[in-house]
């Protein structure tokens, strides 16, 4: 029988963490009467002795300690029960001729709590008094509240499934008798020793293999949201294949062994079990504080876990902040080292270095330089410049190189300077551009260069929006940069050409690396940052004209995405603002490109075709209006409606120009001729009717079209439809002609999928959406209980992990003739709809509305006038419609 559950990989034989072979004074006689008398005072007697071990851990406390010390209470208590479930079977312990051995983390004495305890009840020959020992055992483990893993099986069966079973030779080989017979153990330890010596190249290739397999199954980054502390890359599953692999066919060796065979340079042991030991304590932090055997870092832990390790804000930073950028240093520590390990024995291809029956190889595919400090003092980057020109990656024994003359030779002020006026030169083309700025910063060459990128290492936001660190969020712009210049500019796709047109490419590199630097200092990181930048690139030697640019990009990195997503760029106001901030065209195609890059950089799930779509509309209004913005607003709008009326004819363009006298110059700036022809055949198919709905494809999203009559809350129950029938709305236009008749067209995706919906579900649900509509017409249907409903469905399935501080703001600068409304909230199905009803009842037309949302951040913004047809300007109006928004949300 294989045993249930083996709790880790394996790693060292370790020695019995301790057992019991006598009852302790409060196991009173009655107790062992009576089992439900022995199983209370179990569990109080477990509670007494764990309860200093928890109760007394500090922040100090090591990670190790505390497991092996917990690991010693389990063994007293698995001894303890043994000895009564053999008792209660009229034996003592030695007459049972069975064995109690732990697996797993328990068998490697790194029991944490809550964890499962994995066990072998093995014997020299199943009888029924065996099963029955080991039936009552498990009976009263069970009952005492503990999660067991076991299996019962002689030593014939356990020798019999190590020779076919990968999981159960794994859990052996980490094996530790606990109590029972050790004849039995013993027995069992020489057909693990056979296996050991017999299949260890087996082993060895499928352990290999495992990591493979487990970095894809976990997220194959170290720098997760909620990264797994033993299953991820660079998490305690790592360490212990590392140790294992050094101890197969070797007693008691582990790291040791792997240093002797030059897998472990100098150093890496004691930096690996540094790392080993904090990821134990944060695992045992996790299972305290959920209480339970969550092993997901999951954000909502993660403040509890900075707490219980003593971590405190400083400044603009989170406690958890720091507890997270020291997680992921260490993690980093474990991952890079477990993937060089890897890459030098080929991924189980050469094995028999761990044997002694072959030498590592040396990889021709990587750089590996002699280094000679007479000309590294003359040019400290002659390294990069070579890996620059070739595009290998540095052989890992030159990276430590590197490191040790980096602090031992190359920290003179002459040399640092010649570096730093160096660095610009590599980022004159985007020839391995990305690879050479990883080197440097695996190096901390790039800490030489930029100082005050040591801060910025491992730093990760608390939020579920930003992915990554920002070192490696900072990269990845980088590589999202370098990327373009892979196509075809004649392809077609706007970014690739004006990637290709920039007169300057390190420009927009250095802003890449630089946009997020004056995340050190907290809030308000791009204006922060843009100071910090001019120092930097000072003690570059830019030109000034350069820094200017570079640090106007740092500056405004934000603001193309701020009015791609949250402003409406057919708004003359919102245009003229945008273009003010930017000021010519050249700027405009560098900060457009940096802010796709960011955006892409942010989480490998937030940029889509919509998103291009917003960041091509603003882009193309912007580089237009730049070159006529002398015109007047009538001027502009005249010229739109020219445009439009250009596409008809006749009595068409006759009734073009009537539709079009009916409706606000926005509307000019915003549809095309095709639209406007679709919405002036649904106005005149109107009449006798309440509503008309007309739908179509609109790039990456679905475009809704809504022609009815004017009447109070007419938006919101627009929106509140299209949230019963799951839709996320993602743009919204609304506009009515002086007539009364609206127009209300809605850029929409399905919440719970992303893309388009297949064209027969799209037309069930448009049916559905025409039916809703009518019963709410008709008022045969309460749209606030349906929308309540849905929302309490999805709620179960979008559970939000960190709360958000519902805000509202307001802006009455942009635009010319609307009051912009800004609400952040935590994201939910109908949010929408609450918000246009609240706005609805306090008497605002909303003109228009842009959605988006980060992660489970709802960012809303709404173009609205007061009864009057004006801006709303009045302090108290504006206090007002803010506490009610605030008040119905939450």
């Amino acid at each position: 029988m294989t045993p249930r559950k083996p709790a880790t990989k394996p790693r060292t034989r370790r020695k019995r963490a301790g057992s019991a072979s006598a009852l302790p004074a409060v196991m009173t006689p009655e107790a062992l009467a009576s089992r439900e008398h022995l199983v209370a005072e179990t569990r109080a007697y477990f509670a007494l002795l764990t309860r200093p071990i928890i109760d007394g851990r500090t922040p100090q406390t090591r990670g190790l300690e505390f497991v092996a010390s917990y690991t010693r209470m389990v063994d007293t208590i698995v001894g303890l029960l043994f000895q009564h479930a053999a008792e209660e079977n009229g034996l003592t312990v030695d007459e049972t001729d069975v064995a109690v051995v732990a697996l797993g983390g328990y068998g490697r004495a790194e029991l944490a709590p809550f964890s499962d305890v994995d066990i072998l009840i093995t014997c020299g020959r199943k009888t029924k008094i065996v099963e029955a020992v080991a039936s009552s055992f498990i009976r009263l483990m069970w009952d005492c509240g503990f999660e067991l893993g076991h299996a019962v099986e002689s030593v014939v069966e356990a020798d019999t499934a190590l020779t076919r079973d990968m999981d159960t030779k794994t859990a052996l080989i980490e094996s530790r008798w606990v109590c029972g017979s050790r004849r039995v153990a013993r027995a069992l330890d020489k057909k693990i020793g056979r296996v050991r010596r017999n299949e260890r190249e087996e082993f060895l290739r499928r352990k290999t293999a495992d990591v493979i397999e487990r970095y894809e199954k976990f997220g194959n980054s170290f720098q997760l949201i909620e990264p797994n502390v033993k299953s991820s890359p660079g998490g305690l599953r790592d360490y212990q294949t590392l140790v294992w692999l050094g101890s197969v066919g070797r007693t008691e060796q582990g790291l040791k062994a792997l240093r002797q065979k030059g897998l472990l340079l100098r150093g890496e042991r004691r930096e690996l079990e540094a790392a080993y030991d904090f990821l134990t304590r944060v695992r045992v932090e996790l299972h305290l504080s959920t209480k339970s055997k969550q092993d997901s870092l999951i954000v909502a832990a993660q403040q509890g876990v900075a707490d219980a390790l003593g971590y405190r804000k400083r400044g603009d930073h989170l406690a958890v902040e720091f507890f997270m950028r020291e997680y992921y240093r260490h993690s980093r520590a474990i991952y890079r080292i477990t993937a060089d390990c890897l890459q030098a024995l080929d991924y189980g291809n050469n094995v028999g270095v761990l044997l002694g029956r072959s030498r590592l190889k040396k990889d021709g595919s990587r750089l590996n330089v002699a280094l000679r400090l007479p000309s590294l003092r003359k040019n400290p980057l002659l390294v990069f410049e070579k890996q620059k020109a070739g595009g290998q990656k540095l052989e890992r024994a030159l990276r430590r190189r590197l490191e040790h003359v980096l602090d031992e030779e190359l920290g003179g002020a002459d040399v640092v300077r010649r570096m730093r006026r160096g660095f610009p030169a590599l980022l004159d083309d985007d020839r391995n551009v990305a690879l050479v700025v990883r080197s440097l910063h695996e190096t901390r060459f790039l800490m030489k260069i930029i100082p005050e990128y040591d801060q910025l290492t491992c730093l990760k936001r608390y939020d579920l929006y930003h992915h990554y660190t920002v070192d490696e969020h900072s990269f990845k712009v980088l590589e999202n940069l370098v990327s373009l210049g892979k196509s075809d500019p004649a392809a077609g796709d706007f970014l690739v050409r004006l990637y290709s047109e920039l007169p300057q490419k390190r420009i927009l590199f250095l802003a890449a690396l630089l946009h997020d630097i004056g995340k050190i200092e907290g809030h308000d990181h791009a204006a922060r940052g843009a100071v910090l930048s001019r120092v930097i690139l000072e003690r570059m030697g830019l030109a000034e004209e350069e820094i200017e640019l570079v640090c106007f990009l740092v500056a405004q990195h934000l603001v193309m995405s701020h009015f791609s997503q949250r402003r409406d760029p057919t708004d003359i106001g919102t245009i003229t603002a945008f273009c003010d901030r930017v000021g010519n065209r050249t700027r405009l195609k560098y900060l457009c490109l940096l802010t796709y890059a960011d955006y892409r950089a942010t989480s490998p799930l937030v940029w889509n075709e919509w998103k291009r779509t917003l960041l091509w509309e603003l882009y193309a209004r912007a580089y237009d209006f730049m070159a006529r913005r002398e015109k007047a607003p009538e001027e502009v709008y005249r010229q739109h409606k020219e445009n439009l009326l250009a596409a008809f004819s006749g009595g068409d363009r006759a009734r073009a120009l009537a539709h079009l006298d009916l409706l606000p110059g926005g509307y000019l700036l915003t549809m095309t001729a095709e639209m406007v022809g679709d919405h002036m055949r649904m106005i005149e198919r109107l009449d006798g009717e309440p509503f008309l709905v007309s739908h179509r494809i609109a790039g990456a999203a679905h475009e809704i079209t809504f022609c009815t009559h004017d009447k109070p809350y007419r938006l919101s129950e627009l929106c509140g439809v299209l949230a019963i029938n799951d839709f996320t709305i993602l743009n919204a236009f609304a506009f009515t002609r002086r007539d009364g008749k609206v127009i209300d067209v809605f850029v929409v995706e399905p919440i719970d999928r992303d893309g388009l919906l297949p064209q027969q579900e799209m037309l069930k649900r448009f049916e559905h959406i025409r039916a809703d509509l009518k019963k709410i017409f008709d008022g045969k249907l309460d749209l606030e209980e349906a929308t309540h409903d849905h929302a309490r469905r999805w709620r179960r399935v979008l559970k939000p992990r960190i709360p958000i501080e519902t805000r509202v703001q307001f802006e009455n600068d942009t635009s010319e003739d609307y009051t912009i409304i800004d609400v952040f909230a935590q994201d939910r199905p109908g949010l929408l709809y609450t918000i246009t009803r609240s706005l609805s009842g306090q008497g605002l037309s909303i003109a228009r509305a842009r959605i988006s949302t980060e992660a489970t951040r709802a960012i809303d913004s709404f173009y609205v006038r007061d009864e009057a047809g004006s801006k709303v300007r009045d302090a108290d109006a504006l206090r007002t419609i803010r506490e009610t928004l605030r008040g119905q949300i939450d």
